[in-house]
């Protein structure tokens, strides 16, 4: 077999007569099978590899796999475990040892600079949505301790329990205020449209604008409000998208002036001492 393979390796170096010649004798030590078998150590060692490899992980596995980290991220090991096994049929032992296997190797991987590159802006994407998501929480949960706050906290907790966050929010989106900055109101919608907006998010998630779209159609406080009812989902995304943007620089100021006082407290304490 080594002969062989040399013979093919040197065949283009030789004269044409000579190559003439080698061609036949290669021909007859093709028509003879024992001349490329394989010996007893390498197959050992060819059984050991596959063993230790997945030979039942194809091409399409692979990506589908690759895919399920970018949309979930590298440590959220139990959903791409889960994706693996319905979209792939893969025993979730396997799809472990996968995964520790590919981080181990990765650099192996011909293209996985772009791998990598395309699972890093995936997981820019999850941290981008949880921050919207602690966001809008944020907005939410300030609202209704605006709204609920004092009326409970004056109640005997044996006596008062405190009902759940979505029949709070059923009485109180309308009147939820939104402190626009100057910019963003604008004349098309009012703000209690921009309310139940930012409800919907808090409900259904940031990027729902399908189902936040049903919402609107089916609300009756919107049942003359044509122009709400027929945005399409292009339209709502994009409102909920400066929304977002409000209801963050609306946080970082309310952080801001949470912070005044104590500030203002270090100050007086600094100047007694000094004086």
């Amino acid at each position: 077999r080594e002969e062989t393979i040399k013979t093919i390796f040197d065949l283009g170096k030789r004269p044409t007569s000579e190559k003439t010649q080698l061609a036949q004798e290669m021909e007859e030590r093709l028509k003879d099978p024992n001349n490329f078998s394989l010996s007893p150590e390498v197959l050992a060692e060819k059984k050991r590899l596959l063993e230790e490899g997945f030979p039942d992980w194809s091409r399409k596995d692979y990506k589908a796999f690759t895919t399920a980290i970018e949309e979930h991220g590298r440590y959220n090991i139990p959903a791409i475990v889960k994706s693996l096994s319905e979209e792939c049929t893969k025993d979730a032992a396997e799809v472990k040892r996968y995964y520790l296997q590919f981080w181990l190797n990765y650099t192996r991987i011909h293209d996985h600079e772009k791998v990598m590159e395309r699972i890093a802006k995936g997981e820019q994407k999850i941290h981008r949505l949880r921050k919207i998501r602690d966001a809008i929480t944020e907005k939410v949960e300030r609202h209704l301790e605006t709204v609920y706050g004092e009326f409970y906290s004056n109640r005997n907790n044996k006596d008062c329990k405190l009902p759940p966050v979505s029949q709070l929010l059923q009485y109180s989106w309308p009147i939820m205020k939104i402190n626009y900055h100057g910019t963003g109101k604008g004349r098309s919608y009012q703000e209690e449209e921009d309310a139940f907006l930012i409800v919907m998010m808090y409900r259904h998630g940031y990027g729902a604008a399908e189902r936040i779209r049903m919402e609107i159609r089916r609300a009756h406080q919107f049942r003359f409000d044509w122009y709400f009812k027929s945005r399409n989902t292009i339209e709502i995304q994009k409102r909920c998208d400066m929304l977002v943007r409000v209801i963050e620089r609306d946080n970082t100021n309310y952080q801001q002036q949470q912070l005044q006082p104590s500030n203002n407290n270090n100050n007086n304490i600094n100047q007694v001492t000094t004086s």
